[in-house]
């Protein structure tokens, strides 16, 4: 699929319940995407109605369909291939699909995805590829992956009956692998499943240890269902309720469900045993792999993965930094990866349009000079931080544009008013070169008049003051004369009645979620009352400044901002690792606003 013009669907489809995203796609670009999910054990019922619930929100039936999920019992393994030649042979394809023709699948199992790992030949060793090599001698190295025939029908049969023609098939531990696994680093993936717990080690070239035959969700719930003499479903219920790797005295205490005498903490000896024994397991069976290939991440997805106190539990046993990820994972890598593959496709269309386009506008330029009104589109009020983007990468602007960003957030840092250094003058007019929309900087800087003028020169539309600075009210004039926007950033600590008495002066009060200097901080939550007392003295007073917050955004604390009355919000880390960008801007709207 080159995706051009189309429109695409992927599901997840797991044990209970199915999740889709789908983009509609206009000229090489995302014009429209879509999230939804249904949780119930009926396949068809949820298959049906997400694809039903995504084409009604794009408007438009879909081209094809990419399928990942819960694919079964998998199997693994490393085989080598050797080919010999009397004379010396140009190596081609061909050669290479002929080896990986040679692989022997397990009985009842299908193979899904065949990994070169590395080749060899008479003449060189360990090389990425052969073709083009005139040699007498070629040796591959595969790695492959292969599910379970009867689950392969069972899910093509869920997909027939819910009218559903799927293009590809992905198996997850491949797309964390090839989203998620930051480049040229190995990572160790952990998928917590209902069925199974899958543990794999990926490296830059494909996976070098898999096993999928760890116990899963449903074994934990069979568990407490046994122990504990109640109904499958109503384990599973409880399970998710009061599951708990933490000890807690109080748990003793406090019943697991008002319809059932057993405690919480009755549940939790039934658990916290369970993951102990499971996750000692996995260090066992990967221990010569880890020591071999020195991981320098675990992530972890599933259900599991949300259990309170499993990071800290997984990060004891292996020492490695452990990264967790939502529920929806497995469907936006999908969407990513899809996305990603047609890159070289859609850059080529994008260069000849962009050909065309000059050449017919020099053609008509000639005789028509006629202005036309143009339909300016809504701005969305997300604003990407570019302290985790790659600002001089023009793909990262190309996909702000998909997100529908219209303005981006700058940070400023002198080392000064906060210990690191970052962004500058120099580098926001590199970004002012590349950016045709609104420049929202902010100066955290000790001396903001020394800085504003140079800001403005280099391309900011809006200007953000730091609190407690030297010169505060002289920056404020400098902006203000130059006839750009001003702001003032509020510090989680620092009281609203600092700004009494410039509030009529300014544009805009950025309220930061967390402590100014570095990204990735969690949200402070005291500060939404700061937001709602910020609303509140607008409206009483008839005020026109903008409230905005910066620090600690996910869809969580969005929700909550808007709730307090914040107009725009910054956000870096949660849309920088998002694999999916403008359906992580989506999820950050409020729900009266769309792309």
């Amino acid at each position: 699929m080159r995706m051009i013009d189309s429109c695409f669907l992927c599901l997840d489809i797991g044990t209970c319940g199915v999740r889709g995203v789908a983009h509609r796609v206009r000229n090489a670009m995302i014009d429209k995407s879509a999230y939804y999910s249904v949780d119930d054990f009926d396949t068809v019922f949820a298959l049906k109605s997400v694809a039903d619930e995504l084409e009604r929100q794009l408007g438009t039936h879909f081209d094809t369909a990419y399928i990942t999920g819960n694919f079964g019992t998998g199997f693994f393994n490393i085989s080598t291939k050797e080919t010999q030649w009397s004379n010396e042979h140009k190596i081609t394809i061909s050669d290479i699909k002929s080896q990986i023709s040679q692989i022997d699948a397990p009985d009842d199992f299908y193979p899904m995805h065949i990994i070169p790992l590395r080749y060899d030949t008479g003449k060189n060793r360990n090389i990425l590829t052969p073709l083009g090599q005139i040699d007498t001698r070629l040796v591959s190295t595969v790695s492959a992956l292969f599910f379970e025939n009867d689950r392969m029908q069972k899910i093509l049969s869920l997909l027939r009956q819910s009218h559903i023609q799927a293009s590809a098939f992905y198996a997850p531990q491949f797309l964390y692998a090839n989203v998620l696994r930051p480049k040229k680093t190995n990572a160790m993936f952990i998928d917590f499943g209902a069925e199974h717990t899958i543990a794999s080690i990926w490296t830059d070239r494909g996976p070098v240890w898999y096993d999928g035959h760890f116990i899963g969700g449903n074994d934990l719930t069979s568990e407490i269902s046994t122990k504990l003499d109640i109904k499958f479903s109503e384990a599973e219920r409880i399970k998710r309720n009061v599951a708990n790797l933490y000890s807690n005295e109080m748990a003793r205490f406090s019943p697991a469900d008002s319809a059932y005498a057993f405690s919480c903490a009755d549940v939790n000896e039934i658990v916290v045993p369970f993951f102990y024994n499971l996750i000692e397991q996995i260090k066992n069976d990967s221990a010569r792999y880890i020591e071999k290939y020195q991981p320098t991440e675990i992530i972890i997805t599933g259900g599991g993965a949300g259990l309170n106190g499993i990071i800290e539990l997984l990060s004891q046993t292996f020492d490695i930094e452990i990264k967790q990820t939502g529920p929806d994972t497995n469907v936006r890598s999908l969407a990513k990866y899809i996305w990603e593959s047609a890159r070289p496709y859609r850059r080529a269309y994008i260069a000849r349009l962009k050909k065309w386009q000059r050449i017919t506008n020099k053609i008509f330029g000639t005789f028509h000079h006629k202005k036309t009104n143009k339909k300016h589109p809504t701005s969305v009020p997300i604003m990407p931080s570019t302290l985790c983007f790659d600002m001089s990468r023009p793909e990262t602007y190309t996909m702000f544009r998909a997100g529908g960003i219209s303005a981006i957030h700058v940070d400023i840092m002198d080392g000064l008013y906060v210990d690191k250094i970052a962004g500058g003058i120099e580098e926001l007019r590199k970004i002012r070169a590349m950016w045709p929309g609104h420049l929202h900087v902010h100066l955290m800087t000790d001396a903001p008049s020394a800085w504003a003028t140079d800001a403005i020169n280099a391309g900011a539309d809006t200007v953000i003051l730091s609190t407690n600075t030297v010169g505060l009210r002289r920056a404020v004039q400098i902006v203000r004369t130059a006839g750009k926007r001003v702001g003032i950033a509020l510090n989680p600590e620092s009281s609203v009645s600092l700004l009494k008495t410039i509030l009529r002066d300014i544009d805009e009060i950025m309220v930061m979620g967390v402590a100014p200097g570095a990204a990735g901080q969690k949200f402070n939550m005291n500060v939404l009352n700061k937001i709602s007392v910020l609303a509140s003295v607008r409206k009483k007073y008839g005020l026109k400044f903008t409230i905005s917050v910066d620090g600690g955004i996910n869809p969580e604390t969005a929700r909550l901002c808007w709730g307090a009355g914040a107009d725009l919000l910054v956000s870096g880390s949660y849309l920088a690792h998002a694999p999916d960008f403008p359906l992580a801007v989506l999820s950050l709207l409020p729900s009266n606003k769309n792309i």
